[in-house]
């Protein structure tokens, strides 16, 4: 008897060691590194185990959400069904991880997946997705209060760059420049983002602002991002709040002193220097730089 009630206390340390916290460093290095097959067959044996906490099983979710991103996106562009249906189901994984437990990350992946579907779908399809999809990133925002996510701030440069604008939705490329400038800040230094850099670099080349017009309109913006009550009313006007004398960190000039397309060609030359001091690329990091090489090319 003494035997059987030491293996069941053992079985039952064990369980509660298995499920205090599950590790997903290894899962997010995979990913990282772009082995999304190794990831997918990881987190459905994590998601068919029982006993999960609600934490970790959100964890596990939204992970699989953010996959359904990568799955959609190596399909080819006339596959598009099979790319709702993908968009559709991380959409719902990341729904059921916020039912769950309540993460940033959740609420990041679904906007993404709906991003991906209304990309698919076209701008003016997929127009009432739009609002819910803000919405999600409010709580993110101003809710959670998470502002370190370079992720975050690309959904919302990426949501307010490809609306339309006023009066069919409230597309902006005013806010979409300054999102992105977050994006490009909040970047991992364990990660290469090419795609952040290059769209930064292509929203400054097509609104083409002069050295003097930047300087007046930052003046401008500044108003309007002291009037806000909200964070993430307030970063829409983020150029503002960084003045004419802000110097960003991938150039040695400061705003004021060289136009949109000036800066524009300094980020592109910021990504290729960042290329070269990274040891390992992955497939993703090698296309993003022949593209970005490509423009740099195209625009001198």
């Amino acid at each position: 008897m003494k035997k059987l009630f030491a293996a069941l206390l053992l079985t039952c340390l064990c369980t509660l060691c298995l499920f205090a916290g599950l590790d997903f460093a290894a899962i997010d290095s995979l990913y990282f590194h772009e082995r999304i097959d190794e990831v997918q067959a990881e987190l459905e044996k994590l998601n068919a185990q029982a006993g999960l906490s609600n934490e970790d099983k959100a964890k596990v979710l939204w992970r699989l959400s953010r996959n359904c991103v990568d799955l959609g996106d190596r399909l080819a562009d006339d596959q598009k069904n099979e790319k709702y249906a993908i968009y559709e189901k991380g959409q719902s994984l990341a729904e059921e991880s916020i039912s769950y437990f309540e993460t940033p990350d959740a609420y990041i992946w679904k906007c993404s997946n709906v991003g991906r579907w209304g990309q698919t779908k076209g701008p003016l399809n997929s127009l009432a997705k739009a609002k819910p999809m803000y919405k999600d990133l409010e709580v993110v925002v101003n809710k959670l209060g998470y502002l370190d996510s370079s992720d975050v701030w690309y959904v919302l440069g990426s949501l307010f760059d490809q609306l339309p604008g006023s009066p069919i939705s409230f597309g902006d490329s005013k806010a979409a420049v300054s999102y992105m400038r977050m994006a490009v800040e909040k970047i991992p230094s364990w990660v290469y983002y090419g795609g952040t850099y290059k769209y930064l670099a292509t929203m400054l080349y097509a609104r083409d602002w002069s050295a003097s017009k930047r300087s007046g309109e930052f003046a401008k913006m500044l108003k309007s991002y002291e009037k806000q009550k909200t964070t993430i009313e307030q970063y829409k006007y983020y150029e503002g709040k960084l003045g004419d004398s802000y110097v960003p960190f991938y150039c040695s000039t400061p705003l004021s002193q060289m136009s949109d397309r000036e800066e524009a060609v300094k980020v592109l030359e910021f990504a290729v220097s960042m290329y070269s001091k990274r040891s390992f690329h992955t497939p993703g990091d090698d296309e993003s730089l022949a593209e970005i090489k490509s423009l740099l090319a195209s625009w001198k």
